[in-house]
């Protein structure tokens, strides 16, 4: 246990008397946001507690949670990827939502006994606040970052046809189940039969590489029968602002390689509106094709915020959720 005394004494700087929590990841310290967001609320709070990154190999997870578990300042904290699914089963409890979602986002230590909880269900929900009523949902993408947003959607839109684009039907089926979906639910394999859906009005991105993972699966549709010329584009949607040109001085490479008939799939649909749970990039290629065509759009950002506000109300046994979300946003 040599090296776990190191890790937290020296590469963390934690001194023996503070009380700290820690984010769980490969790499968190390269770039994860908790930190920051916790630690603007920790210091608005004049509270000595810090996050600090807890940078730590797949074999060494169990070895860290050994550790914690007789750790008396150690609070709790965040998991991120690759090590969300990994870390239930070296945890004491597991949420009976984390359990259905399956994965783990959020550890609270009490006493020597570690929990799990996953606060991404939450963010989500915030996430699809604004989003009208829909009578139907295409959702793109089924992996583990689909699940909490898949399980608000089915708490928020009880009445709504899915529809699912993913190759493995058997996935989506034990999803479903899974899930408990009760809702009447649709598999696409072939991205081309998307096109002739014509009453879908909520698009919904749980993929991590966005719109890029259409291209790069579905390499027939390249083919000059689905390719609309920038100049065609021109002619399809008037530039009726400065914005709008700079978009597209900006964007011709993106816009002359349309993967997927852009003309059918946004003008004929524009009313349609896109949520991608990435935040970084604020807006992805959907994100930016969807808005060019005059559609709604939502990004992931929110849904981070919320994940990372409930995440610190339940490890730091807190209930102003608008006093430390406005502390996360603001710094101040």
């Amino acid at each position: 246990m040599n090296y776990l005394n190191h890790f937290l004494n020296n590469r963390l700087k934690i001194k023996k008397e503070s009380k700290y929590s820690l984010i769980i990841g490969e790499t968190p310290s390269k770039g994860a946001r908790s930190p920051k967001l916790w630690n603007r609320v920790y210091k608005a709070q004049k509270s000595r507690i810090r996050m600090y990154p807890a940078d730590v190999s797949k074999n060494n997870i169990n070895n860290l949670l050994r550790f914690l578990k007789n750790e008396k300042n150690y609070l709790g904290g965040s998991v991120t990827a690759p090590y969300k699914v990994l870390i239930m089963k070296y945890l004491d409890n597991i949420d009976k939502n984390a359990k259905k979602i399956g994965s783990v986002n959020t550890i609270v230590k009490n006493k020597n006994k570690l929990s799990g909880f996953n606060t991404d269900f939450f963010g989500s929900l915030e996430a699809i606040k604004k989003i009208k009523k829909q009578k139907k949902i295409l959702i793109l993408g089924a992996g583990g970052a689909a699940r909490p947003v898949i399980l608000s959607l089915t708490k928020k839109f009880k009445n709504s046809e899915f529809i699912f684009y993913n190759r493995n039907s058997n996935k989506i089926k034990n999803l479903a189940k899974e899930l408990e979906i009760k809702n009447n639910f649709k598999i696409i394999k072939n991205l081309k039969h998307i096109l002739n859906i014509k009453d879908f009005s909520l698009v919904v991105n749980t993929t991590s590489v966005g719109f890029d993972s259409w291209v790069k699966k579905n390499k027939e549709l390249f083919n000059l029968k689905f390719f609309t010329p920038f100049s065609n584009l021109i002619k399809i949607k008037k530039i009726k602002s400065k914005n709008q040109s700079k978009f597209i001085n900006k964007n011709k490479e993106l816009l002359m390689t349309d993967r997927m008939n852009i003309k059918n799939f946004f003008l004929n649909r524009p009313n349609i509106e896109f949520f991608d749970i990435i935040y970084n990039p604020k807006k992805t290629k959907l994100l930016k094709f969807a808005e060019f065509y005059g559609n709604k759009i939502y990004n992931g950002l929110e849904m981070n915020l919320t994940q990372a506000v409930k995440g610190f109300m339940i490890v730091n046994k807190s209930n102003s959720y608008d006093f430390i979300k406005k502390k996360m946003i603001n710094n101040g």
